[in-house]
């Protein structure tokens, strides 16, 4: 779940929410829509982790064209992960960079 808390120019001291207070140095854990139905709030902070890749991922497609007005610009689920969640990581070995291999033509003795 994303975290909320009073960004440092809130214009607020603490926001009463179905979930908890939200304070200035105290974040709270909120439902991804709930978050992001108020993600451009001035007075709002969130931070999203990779836990939440998920959740954004399968949001209902009917908020979707309010996030769109909301975040000015035209937005689906992958659109949205990109924007909110930091970039996801490979995992595993990194590959060699492959050489090209050199033929050696062998010179026929006489």
């Amino acid at each position: 779940m994303p975290k909320v808390s009073l960004s440092e120019g809130a214009k607020i001291t603490r926001l009463e929410t179905p979930f908890g207070i939200v304070r200035r140095r105290e974040s709270i854990d909120v439902p991804v829509e709930w978050a992001l139905l108020r993600i451009k709030d001035p007075n709002l902070m969130f931070v999203f982790g990779e836990e939440d890749r998920k959740d954004v991922s399968n949001v209902n497609p009917k908020i979707l064209p309010t996030l769109s007005r909301v975040l000015g610009q035209e937005v689906d689920a992958s659109t949205l992960s990109s924007l909110l969640l930091p970039v996801k990581k490979k995992t595993g070995r990194p590959k060699k960079a492959s050489t090209p291999k050199k033929t050696v033509k062998a010179e026929k003795a006489e």
